[in-house]
């Protein structure tokens, strides 16, 4: 018999418990931390596997001190973070996506504490290198075309929170003045290979001066700002700040250039060079003018900058000043900007003194400016003022009588029969003459002020040209002529300065008309548009030795400490607890009721922070179950004054995350799980508006919850209570009500305004302009295109399978497996339902028979919405429980009296009389619907020829 027998399989049983507590599963579920001793020597890959275990505060600090390039005590010596390298690479891609999104958000806080600024500027030193800001920017490009593919997928995505960080981050990187002097000095102390700095210099410019990083910047903030504005980061992605911010770099590190460095010079050159190119020549040189020429003098490093550009670049620079330099000191105005005054003439001195040292020594330059001069054209040239600063820096004859009055004047002085000369040759009295015979009266006056202006210098007191006319008595006419006598000469270097006082002096009317904007004052009032960035200090902390501190690099905030303003010091808090930026940590604090510093903070965090882990790793997956269980038994025992809506918040965004599990299992603990009335209603709220989030109503429905709206400015004692106001004034309509009689409203207001429509007469008779017709359709695609790019992908398999099938298959108590989730199930379920509860005692009730009308007159609605396939499924798959539907409303209708002629809107409208109109919207539909079937049977308005 044993032969006979064969084991199948064995089962060993042995001691252990089969029952497992749940706090020591949830330990051994969690993720284990490497045991590493950061007070020792580590190497890179333990630095990694610390970075990636998701450390706490501490833990972070500790690894970023030995990773920091710039502490002396570090831990890693076989590392340099600032060095390019597979190693180097694999450590700040585990910054730039695991630790910026984890942290950062506490670090940069307005309440982060003195440690927190320690570990933020050591983190922005890790990444202050080239293979650092590629990786930011690599980081953003990923996360942008991300966050643009996933905008129809049916999950959450928080790529705009990442993106928000990580510009932040990039802001405060490149925000201080020495960060390029920093920069070139790492590559210059690479090892000695030349063209490996020269490979290294030419990515950063890459990256820096062809736009990489303004480009990625700018769409990175088109992505953020659909959810946020970044205004204290949004230099790097605006052209004219950005290149102001370049400028001034370049400014700063070619004031600490020696001069004798030719390979420094054709370094900053090269980049100064490729910056010109990115399309603000203007901010960029005026940015670099200003701290080399006025701000402190350094004209000798401005000019070995200019002379190592490229002839192109250097009339580019030309260029960039002329133009700065009218629109700050010069009008086109003639009769206010150009009367003769000691203030005018020091303008114009120290303007020639400004173009003599930017064209000093350049032949090129020179030639150039002549060719503009002599053809009235080209350079920028616009103004009088500046023709005359450029005609005091030369001494040149031909080139002065190129300029007919002003270089007339100048002529006549160096060389006075070189002007009798020219003033009596046939080419000059031709030329007037055919100014005296134009059509024009403009050109008429200027040849008659041309021919004036040379006369009185050639000939003597007296028998000078002269016309009787009114308009060469005017004040116009006498400014011209009085140009020749205009004296300009080239002031010495130090009047340069001057050009700073008479620009605040004629730009400060401007200022006082202008509203005040709550701006901060600029360090230059000159340079209105100019965002100077001044460098950050670092806070010294007590329990750091002085000694550590001495080669870190500033890059801590301005801001102030806010624990530091009470006047007690006893009353001050130091042990504030910081958010949390873990799930696993929200959870701990959620749970943690005694401390009611940390619960609330909890509570107000939790949108936020579920929103920013939404698609980011597992973290969220493998614990939203728990959370929300937290969530969902909340109690406002620590009476937080948000606490109903922050946790409304929160459930939304974890079904919104993950939105066929979480409607599941939130539609089961709704039916199944031991809750309050409260609870039980903000789960309910919560599907109901998350499922809208999902359909691509949820800035709609944010704005109907959330719209402030002004208080009762009367004095307290004549207003009731808010409680017994709200119940008197009708105040107290509950969001939902309020998007359910919307719902409502959309499904009848066609039927009614074509009803009136219909009422008003022929079309013939009607007064509607056909431009307002066009501007309310324009706002109405306007608004769907706006509704569209919010709708997830397969929204209505989404909403079936997620919510409305586990929601009507609890309500009927019963399991049911469904074959399909398409709109066919849908209609043949809710028919069924409306089958089973029309005839019940209850809905004879109005409010339970209004909301089975409703129900069913929505069916209809989305039935025909989808089609004429869906249309012949009501009278055809659908006709039965659609007919017996239709008796029902139709008793309904002549059963109910009638109102008042015109029906109350408002949130205590007759009963009766909505029920009546429900009906009546409901047997107009389904008329419809059978005529048009009926029209296709027939073939009428099929288009058929006989």
């Amino acid at each position: 018999m044993d032969g006979l027998l064969t084991a199948v399989k064995t089962i060993n049983r042995d001691s252990e418990s089969p029952l497992v507590a749940v706090e020591a599963q949830t330990r051994n579920d969690a993720f284990v931390k490497p045991a590493v001793d950061l007070s020792q020597d580590i190497s890179y890959q333990q630095l990694g596997q610390i970075l990636k275990s998701r450390p706490g505060n501490d833990e972070l600090a500790a690894a970023l001190a030995a990773l920091d390039p710039f502490n002396k005590s570090r831990k890693i010596d076989e590392l340099d973070i600032r060095i390019p390298g597979p190693t180097t690479a694999q450590i700040l891609q585990i910054l730039v996506s695991t630790t910026i999104p984890d942290h950062w958000a506490s670090l940069n806080g307005k309440d982060s504490k003195a440690k927190d600024a320690k570990c933020r500027a050591a983190l922005l030193r890790c990444l202050s290198s080239i293979a650092g800001i590629g990786s930011l920017v690599a980081q953003l490009r990923t996360l942008i075309a991300s966050s643009r593919a996933a905008a129809h997928q049916a999950e959450g995505s928080n790529k705009h929170l990442m993106i928000q960080d990580l510009l932040s981050v990039l802001a405060a990187l490149l925000e201080p003045k020495d960060f390029l002097s920093r920069i070139y000095t790492d590559i210059v102390s690479l090892p000695e290979n030349r063209i490996r700095q020269q490979a290294a210099w030419r990515e950063f410019v890459s990256l820096v001066a062809t736009g990489k990083i303004l480009s990625t910047a700018a769409e990175a903030l088109t992505v953020a700002n659909a959810s946020e504005p970044l205004s204290s980061v949004s230099w790097i992605g605006d052209g004219p700040r950005y290149a102001t911010w370049l400028g001034g770099i370049i400014a700063h590190l070619a004031s600490k250039i020696k001069v004798d460095e030719v390979n420094d010079w054709t370094s900053l050159a090269f980049l100064t060079g490729r910056a010109l190119s990115l399309g603000y020549a203007d901010q960029l040189v005026r940015e670099i003018a200003s701290e080399l020429l006025f701000e402190q003098p350094s004209y000798a490093q401005f000019g070995l900058l200019v002379d190592h550009l490229r002839q192109p670049e250097q009339v580019a620079v030309l260029e960039a000043i002329f133009r700065d330099v009218q629109k700050k000191y010069f009008s086109d105005d003639l009769s206010e900007s150009f009367k003769q005054s000691d203030a005018a003439n020091s303008v114009i001195s120290g303007v020639a003194a400004l173009c003599k040292i930017v064209i000093a020594d350049r032949p090129f330059l020179k030639d150039q400016i002549l060719g503009w001069l002599s053809k009235s054209q080209g350079g920028s040239i616009q103004t009088v003022g500046l023709r005359r600063a450029l005609l005091a820096t030369y001494n040149d004859s031909t080139a002065n009588a190129q300029i007919i009055l002003l270089a007339a004047g100048q002529l006549n002085r160096l060389d006075p029969l070189q002007v009798h000369g020219i003033g009596r040759t046939g080419v000059f009295l031709n030329a007037v003459s055919n100014r005296l015979a134009a059509s024009s009266n403009r050109a008429r006056f200027l040849g008659m002020i041309v021919g004036t202006g040379i006369s009185q210098l050639i000939e003597e007191p007296g028998k000078a040209m002269k016309f009787d006319l009114d308009e060469m008595q005017s004040e116009e006419a006498l400014w011209y002529l009085s140009l020749t006598t205009v004296h300009d000469k080239v002031g010495p270097v130090e009047s340069i300065k001057t050009l700073q006082k008479a620009s605040s002096s004629t730009q400060q009317p401007i200022k006082s008309t202008q509203p005040n904007r709550n701006q901060k004052p600029s360090a230059r009032s000159n340079r209105p548009q100019t965002s100077k960035i001044v460098a950050i200090e670092e806070i010294d902390d007590s329990e750091e030795e002085p000694e550590e501190d001495d080669d870190l690099l500033p890059y801590e905030k301005p801001d102030e400490d806010a624990e530091d303003e009470d006047e007690d010091p006893t009353l001050i808090q130091r042990n504030k607890p910081s958010a949390p930026v873990y799930i696993r940590d929200l959870i701990s604090y959620l749970r943690d009721t005694e401390n009611v510093e940390r619960y609330h903070l909890a509570i107000s965090t939790a949108p936020s922070l579920i929103r920013r882990k939404t698609g980011f790793g597992t973290e969220l997956a493998e614990q939203v179950e728990e959370l929300a269980l937290t969530l969902v038994s909340l109690q406002n025992d620590n009476n937080h004054p948000s606490f109903h809506e922050s946790r409304l918040q929160s459930m939304i965004a974890l079904i919104v995350s993950q939105p066929l599990k979480m409607g599941r299992w939130f539609t089961a603990i709704f039916f199944d799980g031991d809750l309050s009335q409260v609870q039980r209603s903000a789960v309910l709220t919560a599907l109901g508006l998350s499922a809208r989030e999902i359909a691509g109503n949820g800035e709609g429905d944010a704005k109907a919850l959330s719209l402030p709206t002004l208080g009762d400015t009367s004095f307290p004692s004549k207003r009731l209570s808010p409680a017994l106001e709200a119940v008197f004034m009708g105040a107290n309509e509950s969001p939902i009500a309020t998007l359910t009689r919307e719902m409502s409203r959309t499904s009848l207001q066609p039927l009614a305004a074509d009803a009136a429509d219909r009422m008003a007469g022929p079309n013939a008779l009607k007064v509607r302009t056909f431009s307002s017709r066009m501007e309310v359709e324009k706002k109405r695609q306007q608004r769907e295109a706006q509704r569209q790019k919010n709708v997830v992908k397969d929204v209505h398999k989404v909403l079936a399978e997620g919510f409305f099938y586990p929601l009507q298959g609890r309500f009927e108590i019963m399991m049911l497996q469904f074959a399909s989730p398409s709109l066919p199930g849908f209609t043949h379920e809710t028919l069924s339902l409306l089958l089973s509860l029309h005839t019940a005692p209850i809905s004879s009730e109005p409010t339970v028979t209004a909301a089975l009308l409703s129900l069913f007159l929505a069916v209809v609605d989305v039935n025909i919405a989808s089609g004429s396939n869906g249309e012949e499924r009501l009278v055809t798959e659908h006709a039965t429980r659609v007919m017996e539907l239709r008796e029902w409303a139709s008793e309904i209708f002549d059963r109910m009296p009638s109102g008042s002629s015109k029906a109350d809107s408002g949130p205590f409208a007759d009963p009766q009389e909505q029920v009546r109109t429900l009906a009546a919207g409901i047997m107009v539909r389904l008329g419809e619907v059978i005529e048009r079937y009926q029209g296709r049977l027939m073939g009428v308005n099929a288009g058929f020829k006989y």
